[in-house]
């Protein structure tokens, strides 16, 4: 699978299935696509050059998640999480993350989420403003209007 010829985006993580992963059935357990997608925002974050991970100064949180479970993940799926924002607000945006793979040639979406995410303050322990360069930074990922 070609990483960044998915449709609509231009971020791609790509990782791979461990066994761990697997429910007793052999598929990917649900509560891992959470990590899935947290891997995926950790790195499109940093490819923007929003966020070193410090909780001395503006961060990000997770506020919301919203998982449509589409197909099930096996151990032999290489997977690819295809990230963008979706809404861009005065203190908090909306990513959309697809979980992919291939199957018999073609892209099989496994999952489809929306994640909310609080741009927060953590010295004054409250939300902030997304600042200028962050929103600059995200509006070139965005699928709305700038």
């Amino acid at each position: 699978m070609t990483e960044l010829s998915y449709p609509g985006f231009h971020h791609a993580c790509r990782l791979q299935v461990r066994w761990a992963d697997l429910d007793a059935l052999g598929h990917v357990n649900n509560a891992t696509y959470l990590t899935y997608l947290e891997q995926a925002r950790i790195e499109f974050f940093h490819s923007l050059a929003l966020w070193d991970g410090k909780p001395d100064k503006l961060g990000l949180i997770m506020a919301r998640a919203v998982v449509d479970y589409k197909l099930p993940l096996n151990a032999e799926d290489d997977v690819t999480i295809y990230t963008r924002v979706a809404r861009l607000g005065g203190k908090s945006f909306d990513t959309e993350q697809h979980v992919v793979c291939q199957r018999g040639g073609e892209f099989a979406v496994a999952a489809v989420a929306i994640i909310t995410i609080v741009v927060y303050d953590y010295p004054a322990g409250q939300s902030a403003a997304i600042p200028d360069a962050w929103r600059a930074s995200l509006q070139s990922h965005w699928v709305g209007e700038a």
